[in-house]
C-alpha cells in the first residue's frame, strides 16, 4: 500500500531556497543603500576661484606649448606636402 515513513515534500526545498535567495538579495540592496556616499557639499566662492585660476594656468601652458610646436614646424618647414614630396622622390630614385 503506501509507505509508512513520512517524506519531506518537494515544494519545501524550493520554498526555503526561495526565502534564502530573497533574504540575500534584500541584504545586498540594504548594504548598497547604506554604503552610498553622501551628497557632495556645496562649493564655496574661494574654491570656485581657485579652480578658475588653475584652468587659466592650464590654458596658458597649453597655448604656449601649441605655439612652440607651430614655431618648430614653421622653422623646419615640415609640412605634409614637403614630406610626401620627399617620399615620392625617394621611391623614384630607386
Amino acid at each position: 500500500m503506501s509507505d509508512p515513513e513520512l517524506k519531506k515534500a518537494d515544494g519545501c526545498d524550493v520554498f526555503f531556497s526561495l526565502i534564502i535567495v530573497i533574504v540575500l538579495l534584500a541584504g545586498f540592496f540594504i548594504f548598497q543603500a547604506m554604503s552610498e556616499p553622501d551628497d557632495p557639499l556645496a562649493v564655496d566662492h574661494r574654491t570656485e576661484q581657485e579652480r578658475i585660476k588653475k584652468i587659466a594656468v592650464h590654458n596658458a601652458i597649453d597655448s604656449e606649448y601649441n605655439s612652440q610646436i607651430d614655431s618648430f614646424h614653421s622653422e623646419n618647414n615640415s609640412s605634409i606636402e614637403k614630406v610626401m614630396t620627399n617620399i615620392i622622390n625617394q621611391y623614384k630614385g630607386k
